[in-house]
């Protein structure tokens, strides 16, 4: 007989290099459409899949700051350290199996990611096992819409589509405006604006 769900809960993970408010609107409608009862921010260890030509990144230390700035106002919301204090790279079907080992029977746990990495998850370390282990819940970004919305796949694998808000912003588009001395205010939460310019982040 299978375990009855008694709880909900998303792991958003990523880089979050800076988190930024898109971010935040992914985890919020995760929320209110998958009927989460919180959602885990978990900022990514090292810098394993970083382009030798992108090396304008903050340290794992500064990220999970950041991201624990822009999630304190909301009680939903936290940011996890797991990954970042592990001095190895961090598989994500391991990473969710411990979640799985620290929550109660019944806790169903979602993987929230972004829809353009719906083809590149089963060339993951035990991509498939993941999405059969696991909920995996793609969100539509620019450029990948769903047209589906909350369906299974057919296969089996536990996936679902999400659609939300679309926001033209990216980590990458941040680090880029700060460098050239231009503002994010209000693609950032004020708090994590007022960390980077005070660290002196990505100049």
């Amino acid at each position: 007989m299978n375990q009855p769900i008694t709880d909900r809960i998303g792991i958003f993970g990523g880089r979050f290099d800076p988190i930024h408010i898109g971010h935040l609107l992914l985890a919020q409608t995760a929320l209110e459409e998958l009927n989460l009862s919180r959602i885990i921010f978990l900022p990514s260890g090292g810098h394993a899949h970083y382009k030798e030509e992108d090396r304008n990144v903050a340290s794992g230390p500064d990220r999970l700051e950041m991201a624990r700035l822009a999630v304190a106002s909301n009680p939903r919301f936290e940011a996890c350290d797991y990954e970042i204090n592990q001095s190895q790279f961090c598989y994500t079907i391991d990473t969710l199996r411990w979640f799985q080992q620290q929550f109660p029977p019944g806790t169903e746990i979602f993987f929230l990611v972004g829809g353009d990495w719906k083809d590149k998850i089963p060339t993951w370390k035990d991509g498939d096992l993941l999405m059969r282990e696991f909920t995996i819940a793609f969100f539509s970004r620019p450029g990948f819409q769903h047209e589906t919305h909350l369906q299974y796949d057919p296969h089996g694998k536990r996936i679902l589509y999400v659609d939300m808000p679309l926001i033209d912003i990216s980590s990458s588009m941040i680090r880029e405006r700060v460098k050239t001395g231009k503002s994010i205010q209000y693609r950032v939460p004020d708090p994590v604006r007022w960390y980077i310019e005070t660290k002196g982040l990505y100049q």
